[in-house]
């Protein structure tokens, strides 16, 4: 890992991620209607027609406060640093995170986009690099504590799910588990960290998978004295971590809320009781969407979403649900953020023009 400066993959790359997830994206819509028996364009398109219109304007509410509580947490860090930004250059740091976590694998892309973007506004690199590991470890953290809360209120949101998708489940969670521990050794246990890594590397040299070895030892060094310097400014700044983290737990139950909304929608207020059991469903299917790398988790979270909703109505009301709730959580929101990453790289190439 490194403190980023320079601006992260060229366009062809960034191109050629955007097409997969295309590719995936439509490949997950038509295995989502061609599993469910009895679904149509027709029969969906009957379904979105007969929704409560309140109940849907509380799930776009809620995706759009999915955008905006993590644009929140990015300045209150900033402003925490000394380094506050205005809110709308706030919320394109979390459109970029949120676009181009959505089209790389395992969500590569976001945080050296949102980084690149706070240096080009001014942000020290130390200061990005900093605001990043804490929003990550948040981040995590946050989906565990929810996940944990939710299996000890409903057990059943995670034993309703077939075999399959209790080892999406279960393979996510230690997954999420294993980066908030990596997450924290990078903040907090630099010379224990620098161990790992130089035990690494001597391990890929004597494996022959790499050469060089003193001198990715010395580059190592600089990058961690980087890290102890940006890591500093956490110290005695306990109040600061726990609006981020409250913030980051809101962030993550707004994505959730979307589903819960679309379902309050289309079910009626006769299903009421059972939406907080869709809450706590919908987090394991968060937690598992983590198994594998793949942009957008697109495919493992629609067939997480299938798997436990058609355990409460049928197959057709799933893939209804699903493809509304996916629709509006993830592709709706994913076109408005990256509509407002063109938007700032307008400004920054009209800046650029006129400096």
């Amino acid at each position: 890992m490194k403190i980023i400066t320079d601006k992260p993959k060229s366009g062809k790359r960034r191109f050629l991620w955007s097409l997969l997830f295309l590719l995936i994206a439509a490949f997950s819509v038509y295995a989502v209607g061609s599993q469910a028996k009895g679904f149509s364009p027709k029969h969906f398109m009957e379904y979105l027609r007969h929704n409560n219109i309140w109940w849907m304007l509380a799930a776009v509410l809620a995706m759009l406060a999915y955008i905006s509580f993590d644009a929140i947490m990015v300045s209150t860090l900033l402003r925490g640093f000394g380094y506050p930004r205005s809110h709308p250059k706030c919320v394109s740091y979390a459109a970029a995170d949120l676009y181009f976590s959505a089209i790389t694998p395992s969500a590569t892309g976001g945080q050296p986009m949102e980084a690149y973007f706070m240096t080009k506004d001014g942000v020290p690199a130390i200061i990005s690099t900093v605001v990043m590991l804490t929003y990550l470890l948040l981040y995590t953290l946050s989906i565990v504590i929810i996940g944990l809360v939710c299996l000890v209120l409903f057990p059943s949101s995670f034993t309703t799910f077939g075999t399959v998708g209790r080892i999406f489940i279960v393979v996510g969670a230690v997954i999420q588990l294993g980066l908030a521990v990596c997450y924290a050794l990078l903040l907090w246990k630099k010379q224990l960290l620098m161990r790992l890594c130089v035990f690494g590397l001597r391990l890929l040299a004597k494996l022959h998978i790499i050469h060089n070895l003193a001198a990715r030892e010395s580059k190592l060094q600089k990058n961690m004295e980087l890290y102890s310097q940006a890591t500093e400014l956490l110290k005695g700044r306990r109040r600061l971590l726990i609006k981020a983290l409250l913030l980051n737990l809101a962030h993550r139950c707004s994505q959730i809320l979307v589903t819960v909304f679309c379902f309050l929608a289309g079910a009626g207020p006769h299903c009421a009781r059972l939406a907080p059991k869709l809450f706590a469903m919908q987090s394991n299917v968060v937690i598992g969407a983590y198994c594998i790398p793949i942009p957008g988790s697109m495919g493992v979270t629609d067939y997480l979403m299938l798997d436990g909703f058609s355990k409460y109505m049928s197959e057709q009301q799933a893939a209804n649900l699903e493809l509304l709730a996916r629709g509006l959580s993830f592709y709706i929101c994913i076109l408005l953020c990256g509509i407002v990453v063109l938007i700032k790289y307008a400004m920054m190439h009209f800046r650029k023009e006129h400096s």
